[in-house]
């Protein structure tokens, strides 16, 4: 029969293969050494303490124990004397990593299977819909439907007894944080899982349309999917500041984050649980783009999209939160072409027709002066007829302003034209010195016109604007 020999520093213990049932033994404390009489194999293990027998040390009759050819194995104790030397010249053998075994037959799955230390809660956003941009109060309503994946990593929470195969269930939302599974045929609760209680961070208001869907969509990994539709109002601070009417552009954003258990220890702790954007793995195709996309038949009332959505996470804008939030943006553009093509082709022929008065014969420039302010007050109309159609905000937007430039430049020919008749009938200059100046001045309104015409469409600014 083979025969193992087991030292023990302090214990020893003599065993035979197979006396165990077949089971390892499982070791704690203390260095042992084992030998192998028939391959000669030396096994070292640190962290190993005897499963049974009585701490002592090695029995005279065991040091003297020899193998089948006359040689002793081995004398491993303080001041016993060997052909090996005594315990001070013996070199211990390499320790072996420490290692568990669990008995043959019994399945351990919380050894076998350990979780990632950080898990994702993934987030797929799909806006279906965008209302009126409300620039003066920063609001914007929105529909759009948030839907979120995790591999649920808790054991799930029996709510009767021991469980059979259920032939058909559904899952149905308890409050905001968890869900429960439900037989179809007669309601009664199998089982619940916790979902992440996501918040809408800007929302002014908000509503859910219908009711919150969740299905696992694979038992072996425990993939969970949870959507809802909203309809929410949401608040855009900052970002829809008007200076540049009607060519402003605004980046509209929807703030998602987990708000609450989101402490150390608590069930979404933020060290642990981390959100991501959905992947392809997780929406299974069901959109083009996996974490998310702007529906094709959205139409902005007075705008136009500017791309596709952009996810990007941010900190969260809460006190002193380390956490963070998704936020998703949609780039607009106002539609201008009503002032584009109207008004601004109106004012800048104005603006010509008034220039060309200078030219005329001096006997009627009575009749130039009154042509010019009946330019002006026409201009006067048109502002007061765009504002009705402009925002009502505490500072002042590039239209009026242009609006400005264009009355403000009649007033100073009006201006021009009285200086000039002052200087032929009150200080004897002559007309043809007088031509010279309407001439100047008639060059110089129209750089100006060209430079308002350059700032509105292009924005440029060579020269400075006469904004009081």
């Amino acid at each position: 029969m083979e025969r193992n020999t087991s030292f023990y520093w302090g214990y020893s213990e003599r065993s035979e293969k197979g006396s165990h049932d077949g089971d390892s033994i499982i070791s704690e404390t203390g260095l042992g050494l084992s030998i192998d009489n028939d391959e000669g194999s030396i096994q070292a293990n640190l962290g190993a303490s005897p499963p049974r027998g009585v701490l002592h040390p090695p029995s005279e009759s065991m040091l003297a124990e020899e193998s089948k050819d006359g040689t002793p194995l081995l004398k491993p104790y303080v001041g016993v004397e060997s052909p090996y030397g005594s315990m001070q010249d013996f070199q211990a053998p390499r320790v072996l990593p420490r290692t568990v075994h669990a008995p043959r037959g019994k399945h351990n799955p919380s050894r076998l299977l350990k979780p990632s230390a950080n898990r994702t809660i993934r987030c797929q956003v799909v806006v279906w819909y965008v209302g009126h941009v409300d620039v003066v109060q920063s609001h914007v309503m929105m529909r759009f439907r948030v839907t979120l994946f995790w591999n649920d990593d808790c054991p799930e929470k029996n709510s009767s007894g021991a469980l059979g195969r259920i032939p058909s269930t559904i899952w149905t939302m308890r409050g905001r944080m968890s869900a429960c599974q439900e037989q179809v045929s007669n309601d009664r609760v199998k089982k619940t899982v916790d979902v992440p209680p996501i918040s809408i961070i800007n929302a002014v208001q908000f509503e859910t349309i219908g009711s919150p869907e969740i299905e696992m969509l694979s038992e072996e990994s425990k993939l969970m999917r949870w959507t809802c539709m909203y309809s929410a109002t949401l608040f855009q601070g900052d970002n829809m500041r008007v200076e540049s009417f009607p060519h402003d552009e605004h980046q509209l954003v929807l703030k998602l984050g987990i708000l609450a258990h989101r402490r150390s220890g608590q069930r979404w702790d933020k060290r642990k649980w981390t959100l991501a954007l959905a992947t392809e793995k997780d929406s299974r195709g069901s959109t083009r783009v996996p974490h998310g996309l702007l529906v094709d038949h959205v139409s902005i009332p007075d705008f136009k999209c500017q791309g596709d959505l952009k996810f990007e996470f941010v900190p969260m804008p809460l006190g002193q939160s380390t956490d963070q939030c998704l936020q998703v943006k949609l780039g607009v553009k106002r539609e201008s072409r009503h002032y584009d093509r109207n008004i601004m082709p109106l004012l800048a022929l104005l603006n010509i027709v008034a220039i060309s008065c200078l030219v005329r014969n001096f006997a009627s420039a009575t009749a130039s002066t009154e042509t010019m302010l009946s330019i002006a007050f026409v201009e006067i109309g048109i502002r007061l007829t765009v504002d009705n159609r402009l925002p009502s905000v505490g500072y002042q937007i590039k239209i009026q302003s242009v609006l400005n430039q264009c009355f403000f430049m009649l007033c100073f020919l009006v201006f021009e034209t009285n200086f000039v008749f002052w200087l032929v009938k009150k200080r004897g200059w002559t007309v043809a010195t007088t031509d010279w100046i309407d001439f100047y001045v008639a060059l110089l309104a129209l750089a100006y016109t060209g430079h308002i015409w350059a700032f509105y469409y292009w924005n440029w600014k060579v020269l400075p604007l006469l904004d009081f």
